[in-house]
């Protein structure tokens, strides 16, 4: 009788357990999954519209940063979105001018940012083009990953490159912000920046950037900002971190805001050539190329480099640097029907998007060995079309393949 009475209790003590456990869990969980996200999703939006002057988006296309980074300024109110863009349109004045279009908050894969009806701004990197059918790796959807407690910084996720993208609270009319990023750009008369050894090399076109101290070295994407540069990651070397710089166009200098006392003056770099100095001729893998300068300080003539084809390629010039650029461009025919074109390739595959620039790095000693990159672009090849302009659907096949990557060596 007495064992009948302790089981009996131990059943109500444990079923008084279980209903306080359920309790408190309902307390602790008291709403539910989809209220907690509509309330997240409330909120992000009461803190995008709070704003007076909007927010500066630090945004960046393609999965590796290959392109670098633009600034663009979002001011939104409860339906739209009025983007300034670095690269949109200006009055007759030069004053940025804006784009008004529709945005939604949805809960996709976690609380997400879309920007669902077409902006030319907010688009123009996830939109397919002639010379890049694939587009150039651009989102237009984004999951919002975090708001910072002052609610002055926001870090998105890109849905389709990965990427992050920052938007900062911004504190100045938004056209006047686009105008002085111009400014920065525009002022900068090196990309070669040292002090003590550390060394700071841009590339002010693809927005990539080289920090070197001794035999430490790291390479990021960078955006230009109405300050100076910011890099896509902070970078570690030499024992001190690296993320913001201040230009100073009166003495072409960039300060680390993050050391003090880490200025670096600009300079040309090392094996730079002047643009007459660059002509001659040259080996490429088996062939023998000639490269003459077109007598307007910019361009050069280059016979011999596409095998087989009485045609030419046309060069340019970068002082910054003292070498070549190379982009897609038609060369000549083929047998009367094939159009024969100099492309980019890379595991995006094929592009002949003129656009495309692949810069030439000089050899610091002689013989003068160039070297071309692109951050998003492995070498060049040849390839035949049917139709000129070419088209995804006129294209025949390949006619030549370079080295990867492509190297011209000097020979005279």
């Amino acid at each position: 009788m007495n064992k009948n009475i302790i089981a009996s209790l131990f059943l109500i003590m444990s079923t008084l357990l279980v209903s306080s456990c359920l309790k408190d869990q309902d307390d602790v969980f008291d709403k539910s999954a989809s209220i907690r996200s509509t309330e997240y999703l409330k909120n992000a939006r009461k803190v995008l519209t709070s704003s007076e002057n909007g927010w500066v988006m630090n945004y960046y296309p393609d999965n590796l940063q290959g392109y670098g980074g633009f600034s663009y300024v979002l001011k939104f109110d409860d339906q739209k979105v009025t983007a300034y863009f670095v690269n949109g349109k200006t009055d007759a004045a030069g004053v940025p001018q804006p784009e008004t279009s529709t945005y939604s908050m949805t809960n996709e894969d976690g609380p997400c940012l879309s920007f669902d009806t077409y902006n030319s701004y907010l688009h123009n990197y996830a939109t397919p083009s002639a010379g890049a059918y694939e587009a150039m790796g651009g989102d237009f959807i984004f999951i919002i990953l975090n708001i910072s407690d002052d609610e002055n910084t926001i870090t998105l996720k890109g849905t389709r490159s990965g990427n992050l993208v920052r938007l900062y609270r911004n504190t100045i009319a938004p056209a006047q912000y686009i105008t002085e990023c111009k400014t920065i750009a525009d002022t900068q008369l090196y990309e070669t920046f040292e002090q003590d050894g550390l060394l700071l090399d841009l590339d002010l076109e693809s927005q990539q950037a080289t920090i070197t101290s001794g035999e430490e070295s790291e390479d990021r994407a960078f955006i230009i900002t109405n300050k100076g540069i910011r890099l896509y990651e902070p970078v570690t070397i030499g024992g001190k971190t690296y993320d913001t710089f201040t230009y100073n166009a009166d003495n072409n200098t960039y300060t680390s805001d993050q050391n003090q006392g880490v200025v670096m003056a600009g300079r040309l770099p090392d094996g730079w050539r002047s643009y007459e100095d660059l002509a001659g001729q040259y080996t490429v893998g088996t062939s023998t190329i000639t490269i003459k300068t077109n007598n307007d300080g910019e361009t050069y003539s280059i016979t011999g480099l596409v095998e087989d084809i009485d045609g030419t390629v046309t060069a340019s010039y970068k002082f910054t640097k003292g070498s070549f650029v190379l982009s897609p461009q038609y060369v000549g025919m083929y047998a009367g029907k094939y159009y024969i074109w100099l492309l980019a390739y890379g595991d995006n595959g094929l592009a002949w998007d003129s656009s495309i620039q692949f810069k030439g790095k000089n050899s610091a000693t002689d013989p003068l060995t160039i070297t071309f990159s692109n951050s998003s672009w492995s070498t060049f090849w040849a390839g035949a079309f049917t139709a000129d302009p070419p088209t995804g659907d006129s294209y025949a096949g390949y006619w030549q393949q370079f080295s990867d990557p492509l190297e011209f060596k000097r020979i005279d």
